[in-house]
């Protein structure tokens, strides 16, 4: 300040590059790395996504969900293979194992109903994380091998609570009663869903009890064993893709087109699939 004039340089700063000078850092230039990053890891943002997800205990679209809210919006939904530990690599192993035990002694996948939820946007041209506030509608459904049981459509400001889920349960078991009467009747319906912290709450997990549903294992981070997320809902991503929709009505009809345009093995190709892919586990 002496040299240059008063305020040239705090006494944080000097004290900065005097540090760096002992170091036997004489450069002058900035470090590449200083101030905030010109770029941010898609990647890593999601797995941020999810460990937020899984510490607040709440389902990562509700992460989502908050993320629009101040304006942040990721407008493609891509599953990114999650890095498993030897602990979740096991526990996936002997899921698999007893999944595959299990249907050879005794056919099951005809039992299983999968229940799941998904995000449909308005919106469905472009990727990536956008400032501009889109709109979209949130859909969830439940399925057997013979057919689409159940589906409801959902506000984007609709918060899905346990209650609300479990209610879902209970609206699809009514269904499945008029639907398929045998699977209810004679056999005890399988339940597969995922392992997140919507469906093990306590109200799920009574409702569950009280129909007298089997829950199936799943393993954590295992899209490839979710015949909604390996199956139903990348055949409805293509279906959707490069569509514009200008309200929930547009996107609820679009989901109903894509739903008619289905064959009569569609849902059983999906359930099916999963006892494949359990093998190669």
């Amino acid at each position: 300040n002496n040299k240059f004039g008063p305020g040239t340089a705090d006494e944080h700063t000097v004290q900065w590059w005097f540090k760096k000078f002992c170091k036997g850092d004489e450069s002058l230039e900035d470090e590449k790395c200083s101030g905030w990053p010109s770029e941010v890891d898609n990647d890593q943002l999601r797995a941020i996504i999810k460990e937020v997800a899984e510490e607040l205990s709440v389902d990562h679209s509700m992460v989502i969900w908050h993320l629009k809210q101040i304006g942040k919006v990721k407008k493609l939904d891509k599953r990114v293979p999650h890095e498993l530990t030897e602990n979740l690599k096991k526990r996936h192993f002997e899921v698999s194992s007893s999944l595959i035990l299990r249907n050879s002694n005794g056919p099951f996948l005809g039992q299983i109903v999968t229940c799941d939820k998904k995000w449909i946007l308005y919106d469905n041209q472009l990727s990536g994380w956008t400032e501009k506030k889109l709109q979209s509608t949130s859909q969830s459904q439940s399925c057997t091998k013979k057919s689409l049981i159940h589906c409801s459509f959902f506000n984007l400001w609709d918060t899905i609570t346990p209650e609300k889920y479990a209610q879902q349960i209970d609206k699809m078991h009514q269904k499945l009663q008029c639907l398929q009467l045998a699977l209810v009747n004679k056999k005890v319906p399988v339940l597969l869903h995922k392992n997140a912290q919507l469906h093990i709450a306590q109200p799920m997990l009574e409702k569950l009890n009280e129909l007298g549903y089997e829950v199936l294992p799943h393993p954590p981070y295992s899209p490839d064993l979710l015949p909604t997320n390996y199956h139903f809902f990348k055949h409805l991503n293509k279906f959707l893709q490069g569509k514009c929709f200008h309200n929930q009505q547009e996107a609820e009809n679009a989901f109903q087109e894509f739903i008619g345009s289905r064959s009569m093995d569609f849902y059983a190709t999906g359930i099916n699939k999963h006892f494949l892919l359990a093998k190669i586990c």
